[in-house]
This record gives C-alpha cells, sequence and structure tokens, in this order.
C-alpha cells in the first residue's frame, strides 16, 4: 500500500484531499515532529457504517415497542425523584386524589 506523510498543519490544510488519497488505497501518515502522530488508512471494502451509537451494546429489538407508564413519565420529565409523583397528564377517567 502506498504511503504518504503529512504534517499536522498541512493535514488540517489539505484535510479533504488526504482523506480521498486514502479513500483511493493510500496509508496517509500525519507527522508531530519527527514523530508518527496519526494514521490515515482506506476503510475496509464494503464496511457499512453499523446503525446507531449502541449497535454493539446488545440492545433489544424491542425497547422502543412498549413504554412503561412510569419510565415515559421519567423520560419525559414529569416524574419527581424527590417525591415520588407522577406531575404528568392522567390517564381518561382518573383523578388526583
Amino acid at each position: 500500500m502506498p504511503q504518504t506523510s503529512y504534517n499536522i498543519s498541512e493535514a488540517r490544510k489539505n484535510f479533504a484531499h488526504v482523506l480521498e488519497r486514502a479513500n483511493r488505497g493510500e496509508e496517509i501518515i500525519i507527522m508531530r515532529g519527527n514523530e508518527v502522530y496519526a494514521r490515515i488508512v482506506p476503510a475496509d471494502a464494503g464496511a457499512k457504517r453499523p446503525f446507531g451509537l449502541l449497535r454493539q451494546r446488545g440492545l433489544p429489538d424491542d425497547l422502543f415497542d412498549d413504554h412503561d407508564t412510569d419510565q415515559a413519565a421519567i423520560d419525559a420529565g414529569d416524574w419527581n425523584d424527590d417525591t415520588g409523583v407522577f406531575r404528568g397528564p392522567l390517564p381518561d377517567g382518573e383523578s388526583r386524589s
């Protein structure tokens, strides 16, 4: 794999060009003084971005299917943690005592 090196300021000025070269198969070395600071390499052929940031966390597929009323109130900010009182709208037919 061909290799090209840039110092940090050159890479910053020509970032789009640096990425394009890496996309075409070059390994780009970013130098800080005489030390290798970073490497930009081509992505794996056919690699796709995983869906969402938490894909590898193993969240269940039905996570957002049915909501727990208390959890929905907490998520909406309608739950008072100090008193444990739900302050959001009540379901039809219920009144506050």
